[in-house]
């Protein structure tokens, strides 16, 4: 029964003790980035815009910062068959993710980056599941590159 006791109150120490903060926190954001987005003008894959546009959001209109960008973004979706069986059927899917990106301070192009994710999953023979599970194959690659597109605004200011 002690023993129990001690073991509890030793994981309390650990877990609260941690110190645990979100990376993409809006503290963390202030503290570590010297950027802010004014405005993003999308193009291409809506549901995919969509994704990023919300976690561009921290980004947007930070009053603080010396540095404004305006974004251009051009997104692609590609799903390519990798191989099929005998019979000529899909057996393997490659998804691609492609953001072209043109970077502006104050109305000058600072430059332009492409940012490619892919990966390669096996078909399903449930087309329900197959569609859920591109789904998330999407939003996984989104959060990939948007960790890509983060530290590419802090490289190059």
């Amino acid at each position: 029964m002690t023993k129990n006791k001690i073991v509890t109150i030793f994981a309390l120490f650990l877990l609260f003790g941690c110190d645990y903060q979100p990376i993409y926190s809006i503290k963390n954001i202030d503290k570590n980035n010297n950027f802010s987005i004014n405005s993003i003008v999308f193009s291409g894959e809506n549901k995919i815009n969509q994704y990023l546009k919300n976690n561009l959001s921290n980004y947007l209109n930070l009053e603080s910062k010396k540095i404004n960008y305006d974004l251009v973004i051009n997104s692609k979706h590609q799903r390519k068959i990798s191989s099929k069986n005998k019979k000529g059927d899909p057996e393997r899917y490659i998804s691609t993710i492609i953001f072209n990106i043109d970077f502006y301070e104050k109305d000058k192009l600072k430059g332009n980056k492409e940012f490619k994710k892919s990966y390669e999953y096996n078909n399903k023979s449930n087309k329900y599941e197959l569609k859920t599970y591109e789904q998330d194959v999407k939003n996984n690659l989104v959060d990939g590159l948007y960790e890509n597109i983060i530290d590419h605004l802090n490289y190059i200011q």
